[in-house]
């Protein structure tokens, strides 16, 4: 078994200050070993962005550590954590954020460069990288001459160029039509494997995340309610939370799941309620019509 990539132990986040404070994340806890895929999913307000941020060494902790690919980021300075990111993190966002006065090949090598590469070895780094993805004729374009889907790849390219152990996707395909979406699944998928990188991914489509992850993490105000192996969560989630965002995804063999639904809203993580975080709206509560209780 690999050791952790990616180890967060009751890490806790506030934002704001007396009684107004929102806390973010709230004791948590997370795991990932060296090349698997961890899928984070949750509601917006839930603490992905926040997790994202505290994983990256972008936030601090206000309690809790962090270890990201054996080391301790709360021990790092400034300078040293902000190398670390650069040369260990790779990251993807839903926009592509191309600079647009600079060709493919341009936007690939340029965190290369700013890393202190030589310019012609970055360059060849760059032209090396879009073959592989399949746009060695596109090296040239610049930004607004592709396509969506070809955005993208040039941005997983950039995030693979410099070979990180760990890239951070942030809703990657949300902004791409349906029909460009699986190939740039599949692309990420092969190039994770091919590299044997870990990945951290954030994604609302249930389906994908079956699919490409081996681990899936549960958010809900700011606690993981759910964690396990992707087949054991969607083979049998404990969490009514889980439940009931599992009911909303078709089956592959086109038979309807029995609809399980939430009522009310996401309270606000200024002022959770006690015990359960889905207390509120818990479709297991009595005089729900749905039968088991936590």
């Amino acid at each position: 078994m690999s050791p952790l990539a990616i180890h967060c132990q009751g890490v806790e986040k506030s934002y704001g200050s007396g009684g107004e404070r929102v806390r973010a994340l709230r004791g948590l806890d997370l795991e990932a070993r060296y090349g698997e895929l961890l899928m984070i999913e949750g509601p917006s307000g839930c603490g992905k962005t926040t997790l994202l941020s505290i994983i990256c060494g972008i936030l601090q902790t206000d309690k809790g550590a962090v270890e990201l690919l054996g080391s301790n980021l709360s021990e790092m300075s400034d300078r040293a954590l902000t190398a670390f990111r650069s040369t260990q993190v790779g990251f993807i966002f839903q926009q592509f954020n191309l600079i647009p006065t600079l060709t493919a090949r341009e936007n690939v090598a340029i965190p290369l460069i700013l890393n202190g590469h030589p310019y012609a070895s970055s360059q060849k780094r760059a032209a090396e990288m879009l073959a592989r993805i399949g746009l060695n004729d596109r090296a040239n374009r610049y930004p607004s001459e592709l396509s969506g889907g070809q955005q993208q790849r040039v941005a997983i390219s950039r995030a693979f160029a410099g070979a990180p152990q760990l890239v951070v996707c942030d809703e990657p395909t949300s902004a791409l039509d349906v029909s460009v979406q699986a190939t740039i699944l599949n692309l990420l998928v092969d190039l994770q494997k091919q590299d044997g990188t870990s990945f951290i991914f954030i994604s609302h489509d249930l389906g994908v995340v079956r699919y490409i992850s081996d681990k899936i993490a549960v958010l809900y105000l700011g606690r993981v309610v759910e964690f396990g192996d992707s087949n054991q969560v969607f083979g049998g989630p404990h969490h009514p939370y889980t439940e009931a965002l599992l009911s909303s995804v078709p089956n592959i063999d086109g038979t309807v799941r029995k609809r399980i639904p939430l009522t009310g809203s996401v309270p606000s993580p200024s002022n959770p309620p006690s015990g359960c975080v889905l207390n509120p709206r818990c479709p297991r509560m009595a005089g729900s019509g749905v039968e088991g209780l936590c």
